[in-house]
């Protein structure tokens, strides 16, 4: 007999949804989209040139400048970089204000050059058998423009030259001579932008004075400024063929956000913060923020509050403990709360900054009060966070003059989760603190309390109890959803900032991980039936999680993987780090600690939705 397909699986209902409301992101996105703001070379032309400089590079010999095989398609910007084990070993620039068929050749041939450089080896019978090999090791990224368009001085001192940064170049010319940064340099070095006028300057001037002049200055003495929009193929790894990329990596296209890549991606992050564990025999928990393109921390200790937040974010992950994942996650909890506990030479204990001892005490609330007992260490660190929390706020004082304004909704919710890990009854100073905040706090600033004062209010109130804050907190969400990059809003360039949030009241109104922090309580408001009404096809639910999805799938530009490790020294330790922004490649504990609240937060919401 047979059997029907009705016993087949499904996706499930919340999967089905994400799917459903993407596509139509992506049909009103792509409806949307401004005719001219995708690139004017064609894709064809791009692999093209790629191949020639392939050829080139594994041949290690280029043809002489003067034969027709040296010429290629005309450009007016080309940069050309090999790199050796994820590190830059040859890199080369040209460009012309006239599209020249020879720049391809110019910097594919100061690349080599500089790469020949290094080569220390004699020229013996078997130099040709080396350089072989090596060609195949080098991994070739090109970047290429066809128009070079002129620039004020003043765009220069601008974050990305007036537009996104690394979404275009930058080229400088003096007389007949023209030369060009290209954006991959950009969101690599994280220099100020007038400094790449000035190095521009020096390259084509050879004056060591010219690096102390702005850009406006550098105008005056004959200097020419322009700005390019690239075409980047990249070599994610040798042996591999070029994919087209954008600031680096891949475009995440929203029809790719499903709850199986949402449960990847929190299970790659996690994964990442387990690697950020320090090494050696001192007990330092997470090493500091990792610089993936140089492939070192910058210290061998994250920050005390840096630390609490990490474990917290794991021992959250890992709650229900239903994969081995999640089971490594809280280990991995537990064990850098007892380093935290463990005061080195040369670290300061979390007790003694208030912002790290709150943190430290939300941390431990979710380990069982037995094992905290049970642990000398954090037996200790229970013990002196708690006498610091007590030194925080008074009903008649309010918060003390140690604790940053931006630190109040995080001493709130210590206050409320001090009850899992103490018998001592803080539940009305909790309140209270909680309800000065939400009043002291004006509207369109309550995002710099978030999440820790929304999980203080909800962790403060029984679950048949009505939100206090209700009001406040659901125009919270409604502010930051208005601030948030939609598709229709960017042009083809910007596609990869879709879901990202803007404050615009901050000094570089640019979407970075910082939005993270009140996309997480949002994450829990989603699953909250007092907070976000209706069923998973009904009432506010479906386009709730429409946003929420579009924010995660900014998440997920943000994560180190695929195309854009090929940028990083050490891209296995980079893999599944949340970076700064996508021209800032740096990562703190930080970022990544808070991309996996939000999305622990967002997997727990979708099962309680689920359930209704």
């Amino acid at each position: 007999m047979m059997k029907n397909n009705t016993d087949a699986p499904s996706p499930r209902p919340i999967t089905r949804l994400i799917r459903g409301v993407m596509v139509l992101c992506i049909w009103l996105g792509a409806a949307a989209v401004p005719a001219g703001a995708q690139p004017s070379m064609e894709p064809e032309t791009g692999l093209g040139l790629y191949a020639q400089v392939d050829r080139w590079v594994r041949d290690w010999d280029l043809p002489s400048i003067e034969s027709p095989e040296a010429l290629s398609e005309p450009v007016c910007a080309a940069v050309v970089t090999l790199r050796l084990d994820g590190q830059v070993f040859g890199r080369g620039t040209a460009a012309s204000p006239d599209p020249d068929p020879s720049l391809i050749w110019r910097a594919t041939s100061r690349a080599v050059n500089r790469a020949n450089s290094k080569l220390t080896g004699e020229r013996d019978a078997m130099w040709d058998a080396t350089v072989k090999q090596l060609s195949e090791r080098l991994t070739i990224t090109i970047e290429v423009g066809d128009e070079l368009i002129p620039i004020a001085p003043s765009n220069i001192t601008m974050p990305g030259f007036g537009h996104s940064p690394g979404s275009v170049g930058l080229a400088a010319r003096l007389g007949d001579e023209c030369d060009t940064i290209g954006p991959e340099s950009i969101i690599t070095r994280r220099g100020d932008p007038a400094q790449y006028a000035a190095a521009l300057a020096l390259t084509l001037s050879d004056d060591a004075n010219l690096v102390l002049q702005n850009p406006d200055e550098l105008s005056k003495q004959g200097f020419v400024f322009y700005r390019w929009s690239p075409m980047v193929l990249a070599q994610p790894a040798p042996g591999l063929g070029a994919v087209f990329v954008d600031r680096g990596g891949r475009v995440i296209e929203a029809d790719e956000m499903t709850m199986r890549s949402i449960d990847s991606l929190a299970e790659q992050i996690a994964a990442h913060l387990r690697a950020r564990r320090w090494a050696g025999v001192e007990q330092y928990g997470f090493v500091g923020t990792l610089d993936p393109v140089e492939g070192r921390s910058a210290s061998p200790f994250a920050g005390a509050f840096e630390q609490a937040l990490g474990a917290y974010a794991l021992l959250r992950y890992g709650q229900d403990g239903d994969s081995v994942s999640k089971r490594e996650a809280v280990v991995t909890g537990r064990e850098v709360l007892s380093a935290l506990a463990h005061v080195e030479e040369d670290e300061q204990s979390p007790w003694a900054d208030p912002v790290a001892a709150c943190m430290a005490i939300v941390a431990m609330a979710e380990l069982p009060l037995e094992m905290i007992l049970g642990d000398r260490e954090l037996g200790e660190l229970r013990t002196q966070c708690l006498k610091t929390l007590d030194t925080l706020y008074s009903d008649q004082d309010g918060f003390a003059d140690s604790v940053p304004t931006a630190a109040h909704g995080l001493v709130a919710h210590a206050l409320s989760a001090s009850a899992l890990i103490d018998p001592r009854d803080r539940k009305g100073l909790a309140r209270s603190a909680i309800g000065r905040v939400f009043l002291e706090t004006p509207p369109e600033l309550l995002v710099s309390q978030m999440p820790f004062l929304a999980w203080a209010q909800l962790h403060s109130v029984d679950p048949d109890q009505e939100v206090p804050s209700r009001t406040a907190l659901r125009q919270m969400r409604e502010l930051v959803w208005e601030h948030q990059l939609r598709r229709a809003d960017l042009s083809w360039a910007d596609r990869d900032l879709v879901g990202g949030i803007v404050f615009t009241r901050a000094a570089a109104p640019l979407p970075s991980w910082s939005s993270l922090r009140p996309l997480s309580a949002i994450a829990t408001m989603l699953g909250d039936e007092r907070l976000t009404e209706g069923t998973i096809a009904s009432g506010e639910v479906p386009g709730q999680i429409t946003r929420l999805v579009e924010s995660i799938r900014f998440v997920r530009q943000l994560t180190a993987e695929g195309e854009l490790l090929h940028l990083y020294g050490e891209a296995e330790d980079a893999q599944g780090g949340v970076r700064m922004a996508l021209w800032d490649q740096r990562m703190p504990i930080e970022s990544s600690a808070m991309a996996l609240l939000l999305l622990a937060e967002s997997q727990r919401s979708f099962e309680q939705l689920m359930s209704r």
